[in-house]
């Protein structure tokens, strides 16, 4: 099993399984993403010496959230995404879900780090998945959007920024900011960082493919961020996910420095929508 947080969703407490009723349809099956016109000929570079930077407290980004499980631990990583409601936050769908039940009594936490939460917590309310995950574990779809809130406000958006989704870029990305809370080797419950290309990957070709050291378990669900310099929100064009939870197996050489990310299309799209629309969804306690 992968480095990522799959293992752990178990030890969560669960609640009942994704009701049928309410869900839209879908685009076409993903397998078209690998059309001519996002096919990468450009290969990831065989350089590993890469690594990903700890941020202080002062540096991280607000908008990067560390999700929280039901006794408050930290297990896994995510993003506030600009919409309507300024309410609704990104992680990996294997973050939420496992073993035919939704992960409940979750909480999200902007900028944690050291332990400490500057902008304090929201509670997840609702929990949006691709059926094609929760029915067939399809890994192509290993990304859920949550509602967040808390009482007395403000919406999360508005207190940290949002990120804008963005779907159907070419697999090969120049500027590209991975950011994310790994569990190993990390000084302080600190966000890691690194600024990077993206590539179609070689191994697994429906995917995004990312090479920065240093990305342990934890981070599953942390954005793939295009930034403009100095910006902290921008364009949302990935997330750690997808095959083998978001990366090699656990016998590959580089496992913590390889990173996917499922390939956002109209189907993520879709799902978002469902979420700022309050359609269907997986209600929290």
């Amino acid at each position: 099993m992968r480095r990522r947080s799959r293992t752990r969703v178990a030890a969560l407490t669960a609640v009942g399984v994704l009701a049928a009723a309410g869900l839209i349809q879908y685009a076409p099956d993903v397998v078209a993403l690998a059309q001519a016109k996002h096919h990468s000929e450009q290969n990831p570079p065989d350089d590993w010496s890469k690594q990903g930077t700890y941020l202080s407290a002062a540096q991280a980004n607000p908008s990067v959230v560390e999700v929280l499980g039901s006794d408050g631990s930290p297990y896994c990583s995510g993003a506030v995404v600009h919409s309507p409601g300024a309410d609704i936050v990104v992680t990996a769908a294997h973050c939420v879900y496992g073993d035919g039940s939704y992960a409940s009594s979750l909480t999200v936490a902007p900028g944690r780090t050291g332990g400490k939460a500057p902008h304090g917590t929201w509670q997840v309310d609702k929990i949006w998945i691709d059926p094609r995950y929760t029915k067939d574990n399809d890994e192509r779809y290993d990304y859920a959007f949550m509602r967040v809130s808390r009482s007395g406000g403000p919406e999360i958006e508005d207190a940290v920024g949002g990120n804008t989704l963005k779907v159907n870029q070419p697999y090969h990305l120049r500027g590209i900011t991975a950011i994310g809370y790994p569990d190993s080797n990390n000084p302080g419950d600190a966000q890691i960082s690194c600024d990077l290309e993206t590539f179609q990957s070689g191994a697994h070709d429906q995917y995004r493919e990312m090479r920065c050291g240093g990305y342990s378990a934890g981070v599953s669900g942390g954005p793939w961020l295009e930034l403009k310099p100095g910006a902290k929100t921008g364009a949302l064009v990935g997330i750690i996910g997808g095959w083998n939870g978001g990366g090699p197996t656990d016998d590959d050489p580089h496992v913590d420095a390889i990173s996917y990310s499922p390939y956002f299309t109209g189907d993520t799209q879709a799902l978002f929508n469902q979420a700022v629309n309050d359609d269907g969804g997986q209600t929290e306690d």
